[in-house]
């Protein structure tokens, strides 16, 4: 493990926030592996459903009908055939920017109990990810837009048949304005990459809910950010599994004084891994302010002088004894 003590403003490249669940956990720390999402198991409902619109509506929106047998309109063949067709053979990397959202903490990181992972991406205005070694992978920022639409005509553009890359762009790397605050980059990539990958046996519309892990390198991670809630378990398990790499840990740490500031405080300021990991989550949320007015404490002569101490004498007298063990070992 790295002794580096990073600083929070050092920690400006990409990230990933991550659940704490065992598979995903092992997944990456034990097997070196991560998930490239499917567009069908996102979580955004709206996301790779753009409304379809075109130059001219003419019979665009009309169904057809032929010997008693309803055809679908253009608009919902485009659908079936070329959107959902083509966009789930793909899988998506989701990172931002912003490793200090609480809503993300909440919702990808299962509510501090996760962790967040910093990437190495040392140029952000031509952003690649390294997950393995000569394995280059594209980062593509993500627009946020009003209106949730494409344009057939205007991707056809004279053609037969749309390039992946106007698809990307407009399907993949676009989102409404509701998800504005997660400043989210993407690597897309086929899926068809993975070994596990089988070819739908179906030409058009389906629903793939497999998952599809590919292979990283431990060396594309410069730091682990471990939530506030992350269990002891978690933390041992990753941080012995990086033990001989460069990777680099903090902890996150919320004061409650200041409009819930998020800070990284890198574990190497603890005592020792032991001493951190005997810590309990409530010691990761703090007043810090009111804490650094009154940080020298006041010297009694007896516990009995302590305010509290006639409440509840018999747990004052364990705690002072426990802590008593802890400074003579």
């Amino acid at each position: 493990m790295s002794t580096e003590k990073k600083k929070i403003e050092q920690l400006s490249t990409l990230f990933k926030y991550v659940s704490d669940a065992p598979k995903v956990v092992d997944g990456i720390f034990r097997d070196h592996k991560i998930r490239f999402t499917q567009p069908a198991a996102l979580n955004d409902p709206l996301e790779f459903n753009p409304a379809i619109r075109f130059d001219s509506d003419g019979d665009n929106f009309k169904s057809f009908e032929y010997r008693g047998i309803k055809m679908p309109s253009i608009h919902g063949w485009e659908y079936i055939n070329l959107i959902e067709s083509r966009i789930n053979k793909f899988g998506i990397l989701s990172l931002t920017d912003n490793p200090y959202s609480f809503e993300m903490w909440c919702h990808y990181a299962n509510g501090h109990k996760g962790f967040l992972i910093e990437f190495n991406i040392p140029d952000k205005t031509k952003p690649t990810l390294q997950l393995l070694e000569e394995v280059n992978l594209r980062v593509h920022k993500v627009r946020y837009v009003k209106d949730y639409t494409i344009n057939m005509d205007r991707l056809y553009r004279g053609g037969n048949l749309i390039p992946f890359h106007r698809i990307r762009d407009a399907i993949f790397l676009r989102k409404t304005k509701l998800w504005k605050y997660e400043r989210e980059y993407r690597i897309v990539r086929q899926l068809a990459d993975c070994d596990t990958y089988q070819p739908p046996v179906t030409r058009t519309s389906y629903r793939d809910k497999e998952e599809y892990l590919f292979p990283l390198s431990l060396s594309c991670i410069s730091n682990v950010v471990f939530g506030v809630n992350t269990s002891q378990e978690v933390k041992r398990k990753i941080i012995e599994s990086c033990r001989n790499t460069k990777i680099s840990f903090c902890q996150a740490i919320i004061d409650q004084d200041l409009q819930n500031r998020m800070n990284f405080v890198p574990i190497d300021s603890f005592k020792s891994i032991d001493e951190y990991l005997s810590l309990l989550p409530q010691t990761f949320i703090n007043d810090f302010t009111k804490k650094n007015k009154y940080r020298n404490p006041l010297t009694v002569n007896s516990l009995h002088e302590i305010p509290y101490y006639h409440l509840r004498p018999n747990d004052c007298d364990e705690y002072y004894k426990k802590q008593l063990n802890k400074l003579n070992k």
